[in-house]
This record gives structure tokens, C-alpha cells and sequence, in this order.
């Protein structure tokens, strides 16, 4: 009986929080403690048979084999472990140590019973997408500089987008339904613009975990009070994620275009915390942040956050501004780096969601994980109106969900487009890094017209 989980690249997006049970007692033949961490765990973990698909949280995806997929499937239905009748004392063996490194890589540490191997990665190392985004609306009360949809501003490369119609609720649950049946994603954000301004969040919350889907909200926080967010915890929201752009309001409110806005989004965050909703916070860095960046850790303790994420701007926007704000590839790495550092001193958890060129910074290599391009490959991410974007930062739809089904869209040719990532600039494709590293976010090189100069040829 083998049980096998291969290890690769991750999806880096929106987080969700999660119980870290205990170390298991044994992991000889003892299976006792299994059920016990299943209890503990088991609605955070999420195993697809069909492409054995592993997802652990916050996005951490793994190849599992099929013995090993479907021992989950029957736990996830219920199942005992202690109820199985197994052929041996090996399988009873390969049972206790395959999920002896399951709870290790759940926990973040380090497996060290020899189920978990390198796997080479490939453009289809998973099927179907492992995340999921529903923008509500591209209306929002800030303006952003930096705002990828163009809310608020006026010189946009997608301007279209904020004119993409936000339809009824019971359109949003259809999508729901998609997401839950047929692409088989485990959790999803809901998105904007500001997704708050829709009075029927709630209502699509609770549908969502009526599916069994757990819910994130992407938010600039301005617009939650103690009522609204007791409210987002009684309709069964997993968990917030609220923008915040500096350590104090001048950097802050600058960039979201809006006096006040940095007042109001950190009484947000305190209200989501007085709930009990789990809440971390994610940072553009741009131009106008950029020195500072390496503060935001201790000012992020300072008001109870101990998870917080940080992207990289890539201009959607023409002209000057995007000039103003733009933070080039190549020097990057030492910010981020310095991040890490106070992040670590302080016992914090730091995401860096962006995907870079690995010959200018490898985020293997420092611990950040892989954060190449999930367009329309690791994430299914749905406008208002319900075209799917190969993220929703890049304006060329490749299709609609309610007007195409799911299959026939996710698998297209204008899916494969992305899927096998041939949008890279031609010296990215013969680099020895390419197959991970994928030549990082094409709108770079969009804003830019540049292309990689480090790379290392095959």
C-alpha cells in the first residue's frame, strides 16, 4: 500500500486561516491519533481525485497519489481510519507515516517520514483551478493610484472593466454553484471594487458555506463597522483580508486617494478582530511606499496583525502615474527581503504574492514558495458580469460563465493560451528556469516593453 504526496510549486493568492493541531504521538503503526487530527483539521484539507490534487491552507498545492486520494475521499465522507481493515502490517505502517508528514505539511513544518518527494513541475500539474475570486462590483469609495480596474481613475488600460455590469444575487450563486461543482476549488475570495458596498454579501457568504466553500473577503475595510462585520461572522465568512497601503496616514490615504480613508480602514480592522474574523492585511508596494515597506511589520503587530501579504504593482494604467509608481524587477529582491527579516524577528507569517523572474529574485530560493503566473491556470477569476479573466488584473476575457460552461471555457484554446504560459518573452522559454518560473507576470513586460536580461540559457 503506497501513499505518496509530491511536492511543487505553489499558488500564491488571498489567505485563509486555519487550526494548527498538535503533533501527532506516533507514527510507527499507531493510528489512534489520525482520526483525532482529522477532527481537527479535516475540513481544511482538500484532495481532488481527479487530478490528485492536494490543497492545504492557506494555497498550498501537492500531488497525491491515487491510494493516497482516496483515503482521503473516505475520510472526507465521514470515514475512521480506526474502522479500516488494512491488508498489512507495511499498509498500516505507510498509513501512519503518510499521514505523520500530511500533519507535518499542514502545520508548515518539515515532513521527515519519506512520503513526501520532489516532483518535477509541469504546465498541468493540476487540471482544474486550486482558487477561486468573484469581483461583485468595480465600485468602490477609494480611489487607488494603483487600482487594477481603473475604479476612480480616469487613464486606465482597462477602462472597459469598470463598465462590466454587476449582476443580481442569484447570478452570483450560480457562479457559486461552478465553483463548488465543477471546478472544484476548496475556497474563493469575493473581490472588487469593494465588494462591502453589496448589501447581499452576506446572503452569498452564507450560500457559500451552505456549499461547503470557505470564504475570504478582499477589502479595503472603510465601510465595516462592529454591526456589519458581526454580521459577514454570522453569515460564515472564513476569513478578511483588508488593504492597507503604509504605516501612517499620509502614505496610506495618498495612494488610496482619499483623506481618511487610513482612519477608517483601521477601525475596519478592528472591527473584523472584534468578531473573531481571522485578518491579515496585503501591501502594494509601489514607488510612493517603497521606503517604508520595511516598517510595516512592527506597525502591523502593533494593531494585532500577526499574517500579512505584500504584491508587487504592475501598471494597468498609462501615463505619468504609472511612471510615479512603478518598481522595477530589478530591484525589488532587497525590499522584500528586508521585510522578511523584521517579519521573522517578530514571529510573523509574510506572503509575497508577485511572481518575479527567478534571475532576478527567486522566491524558492528565500522561502516565499513559487509565484508563477496563475492565469487561467491555478485561478478562476470572475468579473461582475461574469467573464472569466485570466486574472483580474488582465482585461481579455476568455469566455463568460453565463454563457459558456465551465468545461468548455477552462479547457479552451484561449484557456491553453495561458495554461502553457506562451505569452512569456522568447528568452524566458530556452532559460533553465522557465518550467518554474514561467517568465513571471506578462503585464510587466506589457508596461515595459522589456524583457528578461538575466535569464540562463537550457
Amino acid at each position: 500500500m503506497s501513499l505518496r504526496i509530491g511536492r511543487s510549486g505553489l499558488v500564491g493568492r488571498a489567505s485563509a486561516s486555519f487550526p494548527i493541531p498538535g503533533s501527532p504521538e506516533g507514527t510507527g503503526t499507531d493510528l489512534a491519533w489520525i482520526d483525532d487530527f482529522w477532527s481537527k483539521a479535516g475540513e481544511h484539507i482538500f484532495c481532488r481525485e481527479d487530478d490528485g490534487a492536494l490543497i492545504l491552507p492557506p494555497n498550498r498545492v501537492y500531488k497525491v497519489n491515487a491510494t493516497a486520494a482516496s483515503l482521503i475521499a473516505y475520510l472526507k465522507r465521514g470515514g475512521k481510519v480506526a474502522k479500516l481493515k488494512l491488508p498489512s502490517a507495511e499498509a498500516q505502517r505507510d498509513t501512519a507515516l503518510f499521514f505523520g508528514d500530511l500533519a507535518s505539511l499542514y502545520r508548515g513544518d518539515e515532513p521527515v517520514n519519506g512520503t513526501v518527494s520532489a516532483e518535477t513541475y509541469s504546465f498541468s500539474f493540476t487540471r482544474l483551478p486550486v482558487l477561486g475570486e468573484i469581483a461583485l462590483t468595480y465600485r468602490c469609495n477609494n480611489a487607488c493610484r494603483f487600482c487594477y480596474a481603473g475604479c476612480g481613475l480616469t487613464k486606465s488600460l482597462t477602462p472597459f472593466l469598470t463598465r462590466r455590469p454587476a449582476r443580481p444575487t442569484a447570478d452570483y450563486k450560480h457562479i457559486i454553484d461552478i465553483f463548488a461543482d465543477e471546478a472544484q476549488i476548496p475556497f474563493f475570495s469575493f473581490t472588487g471594487g469593494e465588494p462591502t458596498l453589496r448589501s447581499d454579501l452576506e446572503e452569498l457568504i452564507a450560500y457559500a458555506q451552505q456549499k461547503k466553500l470557505i470564504t475570504n473577503l478582499v477589502t479595503n475595510g472603510t465601510l465595516i463597522d462592529a454591526a456589519r462585520a458581526h454580521a459577514l461572522k454570522e453569515a460564515g465568512l472564513g476569513s478578511a483580508q483588508v488593504s492597507i497601503e503604509g504605516p501612517s496616514a499620509d502614505i496610506h490615504d495618498n495612494l488610496a486617494g482619499r483623506p481618511g480613508a487610513f482612519t477608517e480602514t483601521l477601525a475596519g480592522i478592528k472591527a473584523l478582530q472584534e468578531a473573531k474574523i481571522p485578518t491579515q492585511t496585503n501591501t502594494t508596494i509601489t514607488r510612493a511606499n517603497l521606503a517604508v515597506i520595511h516598517q510595516m511589520p512592527a506597525y502591523l503587530a502593533s494593531i494585532g496583525i500577526h499574517r500579512f501579504a505584500m504584491n508587487l504593482f504592475i501598471p494597468t494604467i498609462l501615463g505619468e502615474e504609472a511612471d510615479r509608481l512603478f518598481v522595477s524587477y530589478e530591484e525589488i529582491g532587497p525590499y522584500v527581503d528586508a521585510v522578511a527579516k523584521e517579519a521573522k524577528k517578530l514571529g510573523m507569517t509574510f506572503f509575497w504574492y508577485s511572481p518575479t523572474p527567478f534571475c532576478n529574485y527567486n522566491p524558492i530560493a528565500r522561502g516565499h514558495g513559487n509565484k508563477s503566473c496563475a492565469a487561467a491556470d491555478g485561478l478562476l477569476s470572475v468579473a461582475p458580469d461574469g467573464s472569466v479573466l485570466p486574472c483580474s488584473s488582465w482585461d481579455e476575457p476568455i469566455g463568460n460563465l453565463f454563457s459558456q460552461s465551465f468545461r468548455d471555457l477552462w479547457f479552451s484554446e484561449a484557456a491553453r493560451f495561458y495554461k502553457e504560459k506562451r505569452f512569456a518573452p522568447a528568452p524566458c522559454t530556452s532559460c533553465e528556469s522557465f518550467v518554474a518560473c514561467q517568465g513571471a507576470c506578462p503585464l510587466y513586460w506589457r508596461y515595459t516593453h522589456s524583457e528578461p536580461s538575466g535569464f540562463k540559457k537550457t
